[in-house]
């Protein structure tokens, strides 16, 4: 009988050194990878906890913008660390360069740019965060979404319509107490689903295990998606803004023929057959595909293929400070499109005229 539980007491021992070295391989995996794609260990910033959008970073400084107490127009800018700006710098986010470009050629109709961008928001959290701000805050003229990338990223770790940052442990905290005996022990059962051996698992299956482009879990996320966007669209009517969804430039998504002197120094760190790109990629051009059509779309797809030099990162995704300025130009001639200055209005092609705050308002 002694031989027996200390047959299982050796078993149980090794079992556990086990399961210790995989969550260490895991972490030091996923720490490294971090390191190596961002130049820091931790993936994305310092983040509070909000009721209403889950986490959150705050509304980032955005230069160039009027004065305070000008009479302008407000636009909110909302997406992930691309729109927040992979940069130390406040002047070299997407909204401070759009907000010196608005601001010097438009000087009828001055526009305060506020950046709403968050690390690792994707549609979802965006809906969400947007629902925040309406409540506590006067609508603006205009709510801009920049999207693409972590919507691609995430459906392709998770394989979920609901895909978003945080999903397995949120997930896993509220539901599984009750799904399963283990959810009694709820301090371990939270320890499994934050533990770095799921997330590695997770990223396992964003970079080894390819999606089939008729795989039914895809429609649904496209429907999913598409429907989010139709409900920011009706939000955002309804409080007498426009909506504009922009989708994102990114090296994997690219179609057009960039020149070979630049293709060859930009240092990306996955090579083009990887599953990696294929998941993205195929996920990226669904979700274009289904809303191309959509009134308030604008498709970035391919805006940086006539650059001069690189513009991109080693992650294909977030951009110089040459590329944010290409982009922030592009969304000015955009809005030039579509907005039609007139003295104290702002009058839009297939938009409600977006009007100039009077000062009882501001």
């Amino acid at each position: 009988m002694k031989r027996i539980f200390r047959g299982l007491f050796i078993t149980l021992k090794w079992l556990v050194f086990g399961l210790i070295m995989v969550e260490v391989s895991s972490f030091l995996a996923i720490s490294l990878s971090n390191y190596w794609i961002y130049g820091q260990l931790r993936d994305g910033e310092r983040v509070n906890y909000d009721p209403y959008a889950l986490f959150l970073e705050g509304v980032r400084p955005t230069l160039n913008n009027p004065p305070p107490g000008k009479q302008a127009l407000t636009f909110w800018f909302f997406g992930g660390s691309t729109m927040r700006g992979a940069t130390d710098f406040n002047d070299r986010t997407i909204p401070s360069f759009l907000a010196k470009e608005w601001n010097r050629e438009e000087p009828k109709a001055p526009a305060t740019m506020v950046n709403h961008g968050e690390d690792g928001f994707n549609s979802l959290m965006e809906t969400k965060y947007l629902q925040k701000v309406l409540i506590d805050e006067a609508a603006p003229n205009l709510i801009v979404f920049y999207d693409g990338a972590n919507d691609s990223a995430y459906f392709a770790q998770q394989r979920t319509p609901n895909a978003h940052q945080g999903y397995d442990r949120v997930r896993g905290l509220i539901e599984d107490y009750h799904r399963s005996l283990f959810g009694l022990l709820k301090p371990l059962n939270a320890a499994m689903w934050s533990s770095f051996t799921y997330e590695f698992y997770d990223k396992l299956r964003q970079g080894v295990i390819r999606i089939n482009p008729r795989d039914p879990v895809l429609r649904q996320f496209v429907d999913s998606c598409e429907k989010r966007y139709d409900y920011v669209n009706k939000v955002a009517a309804s409080f007498g803004a426009q909506f504009l969804l922009i989708w994102q430039p990114c090296w994997w998504a690219e179609t057009e023929t960039v020149a070979a002197t630049v293709r060859n120094h930009e240092d990306l760190i996955l090579g083009k057959q990887s599953a990696l790109r294929h998941n993205f990629v195929v996920t990226y051009r669904a979700l274009v595909d289904r809303l191309q059509h959509k009134p308030y779309f604008v498709n970035f797809q391919n805006i940086l293929c006539s650059r001069k030099e690189p513009v991109y990162q080693p992650d294909g995704i977030h951009v110089l400070d040459g590329g944010r300025k290409i982009v922030a130009q592009n969304i000015n001639r955009i809005m030039k499109e579509r907005l039609l200055i007139s003295g104290n209005n702002v009058k839009a092609h297939g938009w409600a005229t977006l009007h100039l705050p009077k000062a009882q308002d501001r």
